[in-house]
């Protein structure tokens, strides 16, 4: 009998919900439920379980007797407080992108951020989880009880709980959580103690894809008997096994963020990485760590680019490939329209929460095909700003994009010209759930259509990037010089 696998891929913006067979999806989706409250956003957990059950039970219900594995990706840092005294859930689940926490990072001294980032790998940020969970019972009073024992579930260790009762998390999104000791590959008790989240624990470890319990209550009868539930990881480590990444290649993960990530031996935990706010964590093989960074300004900054213009997809896309033709027959490389994508603040090396964007050289004669232009060039050196701190001295041969930009030949394009590297779009639909489904499968990738881009042999085109470039460093540095 042929079986198949379900894969959930919780996004920031969209959850999907994947039927595998054969290697062939069945995809469903639905938006991320979240609460927003003024400035504030949370994930809404309940709202998300029943979106979740509702959405597999859609399948056909032959096809869904036949599903003996649930692997479960997803985004990381947030999570909710299982209350161990009472058995009940007892907090909010703060979105990861939320800054509350802000205020918590504040009241850590220098010597102590350095004691965290020796250990963990991360800077201290709040975005991790260890300072929502600090925010968590410094704020909350009201409904978390100072004598309590809490247990922190990551979201997807969350939905592994609702299928199968059993607690568990994985070693990707465990070094997401600013409480992982990368040197026994276990939780830290010294950063809880700093943390002042002493009375929260965290779940046992699992490797990516292994078995963490088995599906009971409702869906016990509906999916094959015994289906094993599992955590495939974190979103931008599972989408690096559709790509196959291998040692000496660069991931370009794309989506609301875009990701950048390499497989190394051992963490970097060098007062340089430190002070660039370079982020390491364990693989999803469990043999390799991971040199990661993320960047706030990807698909987010280009939706309020559209909206900004009153630009539909169409649009976009033709105004891109306008582009692509202008920039190669040179017709644009006199624009001086730059954007710096800050919009929600900056990526690494100047990892700030306030930092905003600006657009420069607009006039009134500027057109809508040189403000993209001025976006993706933007983006383009945003990009190669945090290549140039965390990973040029790694012997780098190629950048390997998944997500949406593997479709914009634009954006990959000027990657290429100015990196010097060839660029390869993945071209496969839903590279989470395809990671997550061939973890769970053996495989080590699909069929996929896979297009190279290229260094450009232009002398004009590389003379102009490398002098906007310079113009963009230039800015970017009187932006962290001043900390605006």
């Amino acid at each position: 009998m042929t079986t198949n696998r379900l894969t959930i891929d919780l996004g920031t913006t969209n959850t999907k919900v994947t039927l595998w067979q054969n290697n062939e999806p069945i995809l469903r989706k639905f938006k991320t439920p979240k609460v927003i409250k003024g400035k504030y956003t949370d994930f809404d957990l309940k709202a998300l379980w029943s979106e979740i059950t509702k959405t597999i039970e859609q399948f056909n219900a032959e096809d869904l007797k036949k599903v003996e594995q649930i692997s479960i990706a997803s985004f990381g840092e947030s999570g909710i407080l299982y209350d161990l005294d009472t058995k009940q859930f007892a907090s909010e689940c703060i979105a990861w992108f939320d800054e509350r926490s802000q205020v918590i990072v504040d009241s850590i001294s220098a010597k102590d951020k350095h004691k965290i980032y020796k250990i963990t790998g991360l800077p201290v940020h709040s975005h991790y989880s260890a300072c929502k969970i600090a925010w968590l019972l410094k704020y909350c009073k009201s409904f978390l009880h100072p004598r309590h024992k809490y247990l922190w579930l990551g979201v997807p260790d969350y939905l592994v709980y609702k299928f199968t009762g059993n607690f568990g998390t994985e070693y990707s999104l465990a070094s997401r959580t600013l409480d992982l000791d990368l040197s026994t590959s276990n939780w830290s008790n010294e950063v809880k103690q700093i943390m002042n989240i002493e009375n929260v624990t965290f779940p046992q470890i699992y490797k990516a894809g292994e078995k963490i319990g088995i599906v009971k209550g409702a869906f016990k009868n509906i999916l094959a008997k015994n289906c094993i539930v599992s955590i495939a990881g974190h979103d931008h480590m599972v989408g690096s096994n559709s790509a196959s990444l291998k040692e000496n290649q660069l991931l370009d993960s794309t989506g609301t963020t875009e990701a950048m990530m390499c497989l190394v031996n051992y963490p970097d935990l060098s007062e340089k990485a430190e002070q660039e706010s370079l982020t390491n964590g364990i693989y999803t093989d469990g043999s390799h760590y991971t040199r990661f960074t993320a960047m706030p300004s990807a698909g987010s900054t280009i939706e309020w680019f559209m909206n900004m213009l009153g630009l539909n997809e169409a649009d976009l896309v033709a105004l891109m490939s306008q582009a692509m033709k202008d920039y190669k027959n040179h017709k644009l490389l006199n624009t001086k329209v730059l954007i710096i994508p800050h919009f929600n603040g900056s990526g690494a090396p100047y990892k700030s929460t306030q930092s905003e964007g600006l657009i420069y050289g607009i006039n009134r004669e500027t057109s809508k095909e040189e403000l993209v232009f001025g976006l993706f060039l933007g983006l383009t050196f945003e990009f190669a700003i945090a290549y140039e701190s965390l990973f040029q001295d790694v012997a780098l041969n190629k950048i390997k994009v998944i997500g949406p930009a593997s479709k914009d030949p634009l954006w990959l394009q000027l990657k290429a010209d100015l990196l010097r590297l060839n660029v390869e779009s993945i071209d496969i639909d839903q590279a989470v759930s395809a990671g997550a489904y061939l973890l769970t499968n053996g495989q080590h990738n699909l069929d996929t259509k896979i297009t190279i881009y290229n260094p450009t042999k232009d002398t004009d085109q590389i003379n102009y990037l490398r002098k906007e470039y310079d113009q963009y460093k230039k800015i970017y540095q009187f932006l962290k010089k001043n900390k605006i």
